[in-house]
């Protein structure tokens, strides 16, 4: 599908038997509650998604495979407003068409979703609050298909006339991969996730707060998590616990330095 290399994923997914693969899946650990849902009751707590470039690779991937027996209808859809663009990189000529474009992959998440596949697998561990405490109810998992993933990205940040913001960039992005993959049967994938800056950074596609998480996600499970903290001596076993190595955060060790607050 791509004419240049692929970067990794954290996990492949194949059959015991054959080998044969089943899908490609990133995993995203996360906390609850987030610095936007803290202050809220326990139902309202939601975490923050932070997607980066692979996992929005992945997922045009995906969605390419998925609908490969729909692409005539696929160039008919993206064609009017992307054909007409001649420098993706150019941030003003970009703009003019953003709107037909982003309309269109709307049109298209709706249309083809019932081809949806797994693709994130987002594993929640919940505290008390703020407080670096497990919650009793504290482990569950969460997984979000190729289609539910890229439906975050409309709605979630709006740009004005001179700026193009995280979440349109990714559809734009996103956009121009399933209309060159429509037109040209594969594509140069490096050009659109390394290029398109539109004077962003390129450390990150997009992020999503807890409270527009919460809106999907919102269920007795995150709220009550399925797993208790007892329970985490079942799942790391033969003292695995002693080689974990936590990153020396500077935050962490001032929250833990009291005594350097202490009066003399």
């Amino acid at each position: 599908m791509t004419l240049d290399d692929i970067q990794p994923i954290d996990l492949i997914v194949s059959e015991n038997d054959s080998k044969r693969i089943l899908a490609p899946v990133e995993v995203k650990l996360t906390t609850i509650p987030d610095n936007t849902t803290v202050n809220e009751t326990e139902a309202n707590y939601g975490s923050e998604l932070v997607i980066r470039s692979p996992t929005m690779r992945y997922a045009a991937m995906g969605m390419g495979q998925s609908c490969a027996s729909f692409m005539t209808e696929v160039k008919d859809l993206f064609s009017p407003a992307c054909a007409k663009i001649r420098d993706w990189d150019n941030i003003v000529e970009v703009s003019k068409h953003r709107d037909n474009i982003i309309k269109a992959l709307d049109i298209f998440l709706d249309t083809y979703s019932k081809y949806e596949k797994p693709l994130l697998m987002q594993p929640v561990w919940k505290t008390k609050g703020k407080a670096p405490v497990l919650a009793d109810n504290c482990l569950d998992i969460f997984v979000w298909s190729d289609f539910a993933l890229c439906r975050l990205l409309l709605g979630s940040g709006n740009g004005d006339d001179e700026k193009i913001s995280r979440p349109q960039r990714a559809s734009l992005r996103l956009a121009r991969f399933l209309y060159e993959l429509s037109t040209k049967g594969k594509v140069y994938q490096k050009p659109i996730y390394d290029g398109m800056t539109f004077d962003n950074l390129n450390d990150k596609e997009f992020a999503i707060s807890g409270k527009k998480t919460n809106l999907h996600m919102r269920c007795d499970r995150l709220t009550r998590p399925i797993i208790k903290k007892g329970e985490i001596k079942e799942i790391i076993l033969g003292d695995g616990q002693k080689f974990l190595s936590p990153e020396r955060r500077f935050d962490a060790i001032i929250y833990y330095s009291n005594e350097l607050f202490n009066e003399l």
